[in-house]
């Protein structure tokens, strides 16, 4: 790729802030336990009994941010091979990695943004494991884990189609404020090659399964509404200025 513009991500102060909450949780019921036999707390009924609900409280908070952890890094892994693979790609143009997008109401951070020869793209990374289930028009998609010994678990997901839709109209109306009219295509991109998409979609619905089949995607993709040099340098002129804005 020509040009690289990695913007700020905004979830890893959050990471950090999970990362040192759970820490501190980890630690505190230890540290009360310890208390509550070196001091014999025990023997105080009322102290005993706040004691235990403190350590019941510390134990829930930091499975609760673990969980939050776990979600937000395994997001950021997929970002970053997301920045590696754009990187690969062998045209003229620039990507916008992690861009915060803002138009009136609407506030959102599109993984990727690619103004290139042949338009503009939006991708949105994903790195989930085990099975993915759904339908473009649902709410929600499901996503299975099968471990070991047989145990199953099941979770729900935000629709990252009708996800990427809304990030397509707030860089459309971005576009639109500046006076321009511009096509932009989407694409859903799940970095974890072992994921099983079980999926229901549109023929205009792009989704691609690793690095080699979004490079491929991207390199390959036809359409009419190529750009010239000056109109993919007015683009990231308009998303450069909108995203300073922010």
């Amino acid at each position: 790729m020509k040009k690289v513009i990695r913007c700020k991500n905004l979830n890893n102060r959050k990471i950090l802030a999970l990362l040192i909450i759970q820490v501190f949780m980890g630690v505190s019921p230890v540290l009360l336990l310890i208390s509550f036999v070196s001091f014999r707390l025990y023997e105080h009924k009322i102290l005993a009994i706040i004691i235990i609900v403190l350590i019941f409280l510390c134990n829930a908070a930091y499975m609760i941010t673990a969980r939050r952890y776990n979600i937000l890094n395994s997001g950021r892994r997929g970002e970053k091979m997301l920045y590696k693979t754009v990187k690969k790609l062998n045209t003229n143009g620039v990507v916008f990695v992690n861009l915060p997008i803002r138009y009136k109401g609407g506030r959102s951070e599109a993984d990727a943004v690619i103004i290139g020869e042949k338009g503009i793209v939006i991708i949105e990374a994903k790195n989930h494991s085990g099975s993915i289930s759904g339908s473009w028009k649902a709410e929600k998609w499901t996503q299975t884990k099968y471990y070991p010994k047989g145990k199953i678990t099941t979770a729900e997901m935000e629709n990252p189609i009708k996800q990427m839709r809304r990030q397509r109209d707030i860089v459309k109306s971005i576009f639109n404020a500046s006076g321009e009219n511009v096509w932009v295509d989407t694409v859903l991109y799940f970095s974890n090659e072992s994921v099983r998409l079980k999926l229901d979609l549109r023929e205009s619905d792009y989704v691609c399964l690793g690095s080699n089949e979004l490079l491929n995607f991207l390199q390959n993709h036809k359409t009419n509404r190529k750009l010239s040099p000056e109109q993919m340098k007015k683009y990231e002129k308009i998303l450069n200025e909108a995203r300073l804005k922010i």
